[in-house]
């Protein structure tokens, strides 16, 4: 009898084991209160009407994360400069969404045919690079 007890006191050890690791394999997977992770970002230019300058025009970066919180971006001009950093807060949305977005009107008073990416520096996230195009 008492090695059936044995016996039974091991497996239930073992199947006691498992289910914690089973719980903290998904406390892992789960986004919580660990770091703030950007997951996408995303980049839009709208280029002054007809591409005429002078003008305005707009451009808008869309953040995902993986949680509320606030990140900086930083916008680049493809062989050029780089602007930022600009903060970006996300939050909690429709359909479990955490996002925000940066918004910087533009004033286009010189020819430019451009084009820009946004990053999360020290990330592999970046967008598509994406045209500004306008002629005097």
């Amino acid at each position: 009898m008492t090695i059936v007890k044995l016996g039974i006191a091991a497996l239930a050890t073992t199947v006691a084991l498992a289910g914690a690791a089973s719980a903290l394999d998904l406390k892992i997977a789960t986004p919580g209160p660990g770091k703030l992770v950007p997951t996408s970002i995303q980049l839009g230019i709208i280029s002054p009407p007809n591409n005429i300058c002078p003008g305005n025009g707009k451009l808008t970066a869309w953040v995902e994360t993986n949680k509320p919180g606030t990140i900086n971006i930083l916008v680049v001009k493809k062989g050029g400069a780089v602007g930022g950093p600009y903060s970006v807060t996300t939050v909690k949305g429709a359909n479990g969404i955490v996002m925000g977005s940066y918004t910087q009107n533009l004033v286009i008073n010189n020819p430019v045919d451009a084009e820009y990416r946004v990053v999360v520096a020290g990330t592999p996230i970046q967008s598509n690079w994406v045209p500004l195009v306008a002629e005097c």
